[in-house]
């Protein structure tokens, strides 16, 4: 019997390591790629300026997520490899203009369009423990002729994925502009009701 015990304990520790432990260490890097929605919607004859602003902790930046190991402790960041604020920008006008508006990003125009856009981010973040998780939220203002259409207007996305055997970039990425996509498909329509009154 105690032959059997000296066999299973160090398997038994080995278990725990790579429960505690497994894949759960270094940093991962997230690529924010360019991306489309599915929306169909007619933003013609549309003009705006659009302003994107990181609102987020700066403590935090450049990190949008943590790995968990098996006891849910944070063990590794998940790193973007852009700032956020400027992808958030280019994906909204990128999907601005594929519906025919026309939208400006220069910072030395934003101030002379009288159809002003402006998007904080608040949250945009992701995890894994059992599953990818995250949350990308933003608030929205709309300005018109210098008054206030839409003032701080919260839109939140969010998006689980699979199961977590690597915690790997790539599942980390694409948990990310899931959560984007959700957020982006409530938020879209709101700015061209806005840019319409």
């Amino acid at each position: 019997m105690k032959a059997i015990e000296k066999k299973l304990l160090p398997i038994g520790f080995m278990v725990l390591f790579l429960t505690s432990f497994g894949c759960a260490f270094g940093t991962r890097h997230v690529v924010l790629n360019p991306m489309k929605t599915s929306l169909t919607l007619d933003a013609s004859g549309q003009r705006a300026s659009l302003e994107v602003t990181d609102r987020r902790d700066p403590s935090l930046k450049p990190v949008v997520g943590h790995v968990k190991n098996g006891y849910g402790m944070k063990t590794a960041q998940v790193v973007a490899d852009k700032d956020v604020s400027v992808w958030v920008r280019d994906v909204v006008a990128g999907e601005l203009k594929r519906m025919g508006g026309s939208i400006e990003t220069d910072g030395a125009n934003l101030k002379n369009k009288r159809s002003k856009i402006r998007i904080d981010v608040l949250v945009f973040y992701a995890q894994a423990y059992m599953r990818y998780g995250a949350e990308v939220t933003v608030a929205l203002s709309v300005n018109k002729n210098d008054r206030d259409i839409i003032k701080e207007k919260s839109f939140t996305g969010k998006a689980t994925l699979g199961m977590n055997w690597g915690a790997s970039s790539a599942s980390y990425q694409k948990v990310l502009e899931l959560a984007m996509e959700e957020m982006l498909q409530k938020m879209i329509p709101e700015i061209l009701v806005g840019l319409k009154r």
